[in-house]
């Protein structure tokens, strides 16, 4: 699965807000498999998420996220 959404926000922003969440302590992840699946996570040439490259417990973890924190995910 490669789409460029996850609950209607582009996957870039979603991962990326997903990320700061976790280095600013507002999430925590215990998952060694959703952890193993964010290492994976890479940019592509174009300098923002790669789809293909994000996995089905990356994208749960993020439409978790984004539910419970609609307003936090955004990147600035």
């Amino acid at each position: 699965m490669s789409t460029d959404e996850i609950l209607g926000i582009d996957i870039h922003d979603a991962i990326m807000g997903l990320k700061r969440a976790i280095e600013n302590d507002r999430l925590k992840i215990n998952s060694l498999l959703t952890i193993r699946a964010l290492e994976k996570v890479s940019f592509g040439a174009d300098g923002r998420i790669d789809p293909s490259t994000v996995g089905p417990e990356v994208r749960a973890s993020a439409r978790a996220y984004i539910g419970a924190h609609p307003d936090d995910w955004a990147t600035r």
